[in-house]
């Protein structure tokens, strides 16, 4: 028996399968969106199940309230703040040595959304917010790949996976997955014209979340996406799964003849989230964390693309600050990680600090570079900390 028959001999028993299926997972690029409590559980199901290509996009440090539910992440990945795309990289390589696992600290936006998406045959949304995934719907209806939705909040959680109109048109391109118009579904615009303002929505931020609701909606997701690429659109079935774990109530609804022809992005095919100033996105205050993100635009992507670049300006913010305060450097994966505590930082309550006292973390890796300010929600106090630090 070969290594593949024999590493994926259960799941080619499926009649879904077969040899021919895993060929074409093998076959498969695939790109998570967010590697939190679902894009643990996607990432790491599609690794285990041969997937050729898998690519993370995500910005966030791992911290101690991930551990609860984000499964791949461990105490020392929290301790010392790691990337959560280069500790899943780093975890994804202990599992599948024949799957290569990409993985971008960064964030999503309009500017780099369809370079991340250019080659994926298919996408998985394990996001926390609606503009982000609206920006992704846009990625997957202009480049006619499906796309896998889902969402978990408090003792419930849904899913689906998208088909947007025109797949057909990717079957005539060599697409992995095709589909007739007759598959089509809504896109996530179809279902959802008005994005909902900010608290408008219960978040797992403002309502909790249980583990293993998260687990399931990761799974159903990974499931859809396994399905999709190993047997083809024509068999999984267009349905919406939704499910309260509180009252232990399963249901679907059908997908099916939903999708609005005037939609202004699968009908009129107006994508409005890629065609956005990205300005906007530069300096924002990270959901559930006592922290304010900045994109460092001194430092582009083209500065820092080798590695040894990357280790000289790293080296060059690092021996800046140490002027200032006690500065630790670890590199994780393609990411450098720069770690400052002033010695005159302000005593504030940080769930996201340990140490309860403003922190600077300075991340430098292909997609560019960006300051997270700790201890603070006020975009212009971090402005204002990153200036005097950094003189930026």
């Amino acid at each position: 028996m070969t290594d593949m028959a024999s590493r994926y001999a259960r799941q080619m028993q499926l009649p879904q399968v077969g040899s021919e299926g895993q060929r074409r997972l093998g076959a498969a690029r695939v790109l998570v969106a967010g590697c939190g409590a679902l894009g643990t559980v996607v990432s790491e199901s599609l690794v285990r199940a041969g997937v050729g290509v898998v690519t993370i996009v995500d910005r966030d440090l791992v911290e101690w309230s991930n551990l609860q539910r984000q499964t791949m992440f461990t105490e020392q990945d929290a301790r010392r703040g790691v990337p959560k795309a280069e500790a899943a990289k780093a975890r994804l390589a202990q599992l599948n040595s024949g799957t290569v696992v990409r993985a971008f600290v960064d964030d999503l936006r309009a500017s780099n959304a369809l370079r991340y998406a250019q080659d994926a045959d298919l996408i998985v949304d394990c996001l926390d917010n609606f503009e982000t995934r609206a920006l992704l719907n846009d990625c997957a209806v202009l480049r006619r790949v499906p796309l896998i939705y889902g969402g978990a909040v408090g003792l419930e959680g849904m899913a689906a996976a998208i088909l947007p109109h025109g797949g057909e048109v990717r079957a005539a391109c060599g697409g992995a997955v095709a589909w007739s118009d007759e598959r089509s579904t809504p896109c996530l615009r179809c279902l959802m014209p008005v994005l909902p303002a900010p608290g408008e929505v219960a978040t797992c931020e403002t309502v909790g979340v249980l583990g293993p609701v998260a687990g399931m909606v990761g799974a159903i997701e990974a499931g859809l996406a396994i399905r999709l690429l190993a047997e083809g659109a024509h068999r999984v079935p267009s349905m919406l799964v939704r499910f309260d774990f509180g009252a232990m109530r399963f249901a679907s609804s059908s997908l099916h003849g939903a999708r609005d022809p005037d939609c202004a992005c699968c009908g009129r095919r107006r994508f409005e989230e890629l065609s956005r100033d990205d300005d906007a996105r530069e300096v924002r205050v990270l959901c559930g964390r006592n922290a304010v993100e900045i994109r460092l635009a001194g430092i582009s992507p083209s500065e820092v693309a080798a590695a040894a670049d990357a280790d000289r300006v790293a080296e060059r913010v690092a021996e800046r600050l140490r002027s200032i305060g006690s500065v630790e450097c670890q590199r994780h994966g393609d990411t450098r990680l720069i770690d400052l505590v002033p010695p005159d930082a302000a005593p504030v309550q940080s769930s996201s600090s340990s140490l309860g006292m403003h922190r600077l973390r300075v991340l430098i890796g292909p997609a560019g570079a960006f300051a997270v300010v700790e201890g603070t929600t006020d975009t212009e106090r971090a402005r204002s900390l990153v200036a005097r630090w950094l003189g930026v």
